[in-house]
């Protein structure tokens, strides 16, 4: 039975509260903080054990942007120094050689990126010169000689139709573009060049490059060496109908000479992430058997070096896991999966035991509070990994299961040790709907008065399928020092909790999840925490969903920001970045076979019900949930007289907060703002 564990612009017109330090003992998060924090990302530890290295991500108030230095620590938490002494360089993809004496990187310096090699022997670094394609994936050979990554390869496009040949047309307006593809552009990156990622070996002694793979088979970055280093495993969808179908990728071994390959597994499911033992007896992959479900949990499998007898080494453990990999003697794999909204680190062996080793993982976004985070293992089994808490952002930890685990940075003691950041208290209720245990944690303002009442916002999280826990919420801390109890919870459909609980919402979201979010609502009333008629709600992507589709079912809350969301699902599957996925797993059928059901599921569908002031915030560049949905529910709430505001985020994608720091402080500033506009217990 699983076990759970349990861890110890910014000059708009501003809210006063957002502004204004609290004027009693205790000061919450500042939005002049979120320039100062800095986390701990992709630690990497030596083969010996001797040495790590990370990725330090903070934010700069110059650039208004989250930049990444690698940073080197002993284990004892000694030594702690920056790789690269440039200041206007970035540097990250730490990877150290199989016999630890060297480690590669890349450094990027006004747009350009460099592949660099430091000898820990001589302390020299080679500059291995530009890659113009872009690196991922980087990662030696097995002997430590050569080393792979992912660059992408420009293809041709369509041709637009030819114009008469004209002279003196240099301010002419660009050329058509014509496209052929299903997917051809992605939220963040916009519209897709025509081409493939491909795989590369570089030679280090000479710095020769040789493209490996070609077409299909090597269309992507997902890929590790054979054991022998004479082939690379390759997850790829070779199928020629992939643009347009079901993902469904398979694993190959591909040679590296010459790019011949040779396809491993079969079935309908997608399998990735391919690793082989380093006694080369096996390989490993993610992946699951497709049933066409919201929500699938993805297993570990093992199957003969040459894809004969595979099986699903997790077995019925009813988690998604990830991150697999192998111990050093190949007597298991490590691998990481959430749990209640804890992010655990577990060892299984080959007999396929399960055994959780150390939870309170956590990511380098400061934004919202999503589960994550990353770790890697040395020969001997010690663990470095991100740890997190409720009131610190990511830092830096390692240790071993047997003797335990030590946190060696500390990197935001300087900005956040004399304020008061709120450990979030978890809460569980029983769903109004049928009674089913729902998790959530609270957030309390600073000088909190247990015997006063206190607005209250209640935040979404987006996914649907995707997890919030007690770590660091950069946005969250924010509305609490603004003098808001805020609560965030796990509804049914969210990851964590099991294949059943999240496929609650399966053909059925938004649905039932409302009731187990006004449930939450109705224990802290009965609780006497918060102001019932001082309730606000927010949440952004499928939490923006949740808070438009609430809207519609009550007038319970003072206000609402509904932050990009999908408001006419007919339009978001046609509309959004990945219409080959969403129809098939989401809905029963096409839009236009199931019309009926697409709109009884649409938040526009109960627009009518609306008297909510509602705020509707969107990035200017989001195609995930795209502008239109967002715009069609301003649109509807100006035509019936219910207070809105449509606010913009220029050139923002999905993940506004996360893209720039100043995007954080607006989108928190500007829902803040609303939310005292309509606080019938506000100060005048």
């Amino acid at each position: 039975m699983l076990r759970r564990l349990i861890l110890a612009s910014m000059t708009a017109a501003l809210p006063a509260s957002f502004l204004a330090p609290a004027m009693a003992q205790e000061t919450g998060l500042q939005p002049a903080d979120i320039f100062e924090l800095e986390a701990v990302a992709s630690p990497q530890i030596s083969p010996a054990g001797d040495l790590i290295a990370y990725t330090r991500r903070s934010n700069d108030i110059a650039s208004d942007q989250t930049l990444s230095a690698i940073w080197l620590i002993n284990p004892d938490g000694s030594d702690h120094r920056a790789l690269v002494d440039t200041p206007e360089a970035s540097s990250n993809q730490p990877v150290f050689s199989p016999d630890g004496r060297q480690l590669a990187y890349l450094v990027t310096i006004d747009g350009e990126t460099s592949l660099n090699i430091l000898d820990f022997d001589t302390g020299e670094t080679r500059d291995l010169g530009s890659i113009a394609g872009g690196v991922s994936n980087l990662q030696f050979s097995p002997d430590g000689t050569r080393l792979a990554f992912a660059s992408f390869i420009p293809g041709e496009a369509p041709e637009p139709a030819a114009l008469p040949d004209y002279e003196n047309t240099e301010d002419w307006a660009a050329p058509a573009i014509v496209e052929t593809r299903l997917v051809y552009r992605i939220d963040g990156i916009g519209g897709l060049p025509h081409g493939a990622q491909q795989i590369f070996v570089l030679d280090i002694a000479t710095g020769e490059r040789e493209q490996v793979t070609s077409g299909t088979v090597g269309a992507g970055a997902d890929f590790s060496w054979g054991a022998n280093g004479q082939s690379f495993l390759v997850s790829s969808d070779r199928r020629p109908e992939a643009a347009t179908a079901a993902p469904d990728a398979e694993i190959f071994r591909v040679d590296a000479s010459d790019g011949s390959y040779t396809q491993l597994t079969d079935r309908r499911g997608p399998d990735n992430s391919p690793l082989a033992a380093p006694d080369g007896s096996a390989i490993a992959y993610l992946g699951f058997d497709d049933q066409r479900m919201g929500y699938h949990n993805t297993g570990l499998y093992l199957m003969n070096p040459d894809g004969s007898a595979p099986r699903r080494l997790t077995g019925e453990f009813d988690r998604s896991v990830s991150g697999p990999v192998w111990a050093d003697d190949a007597s298991g794999l490590y691998f990481q999966y959430d749990d209640h909204g804890q992010t655990i680190i577990a060892f299984v062996d080959l007999d396929g035991t399960i055994t959780p080793l150390v939870s309170g993982l956590g990511g380098a976004a400061f934004g919202r509070p999503y589960t994550g985070g990353s770790f890697d293992i040395d020969r001997n089994g010690q663990i470095a990994f991100t740890r997190i808490t409720t009131q610190r952002p990511a830092e830096l930890a390692v240790g071993h299961p047997d003797t335990g685990f030590s946190t060696l940075t500390a990197l935001n003691e300087d900005v956040l040790a004399d304020r008061y950041i709120s450990d979030a208290e978890e809460i569980v209720w029983a769903s109004p709907h049928d009674g089913q245990e729902i998790q959530g944690w609270v957030l309390y303002p600073p000088n909190y008065d247990p015997e006063q009442q206190y607005p209250l916002i209640l935040e979404i999280h987006g996914g649907p399928f995707a997890a919030y826990g007690p770590v660091f919420t950069g946005e969250l801390q924010l509305m609490a020092a603004a003098g808001y109890v805020v609560v965030y919870t796990n509804p049914r459909g969210s990851t964590s909790y099991g294949y059943d609980f999240a496929n609650e919402i399966h053909h059925a979201y938004p649905g039932n999840d409302h009731y187990d979010l006004m449930g939450a609502m109705d224990l802290m009333v009965e609780r006497g925490i918060a102001d019932p008629n001082r309730l606000f709600i927010t949440g952004g992507s499928g939490g923006g969903t949740l808070t438009a589709w609430a809207i519609g079912q009550t007038n319970r809350f003072a206000a609402a920001a509904v932050v990009k969301p999908v408001i006419n699902w007919s339009s978001f599957v046609l509309h959004a970045d990945l219409p080959q996925f969403f129809y098939r797993y989401w809905f029963p059928a096409a839009p236009w076979e199931a019309p009926d059901h697409y709109w009884q599921r649409s938040p526009l569908s109960l627009v009518g019900n609306v008297e909510t002031p509602t705020l509707m915030m969107v990035g200017g560049a989001d195609i995930r949930t795209p502008v239109s949905e967002t715009e069609q529910y301003y649109s509807a709430l100006r035509l019936r007289d219910v207070p809105s505001e449509l606010v913009i985020i220029p050139d923002a994608s999905h993940g506004i907060a996360n893209s720039r720091p100043s995007r954080l402080l607006t989108k928190v500033a500007e829902i803040l703002r609303w939310f005292e506009a309509y606080d019938p217990g506000a100060e005048e």
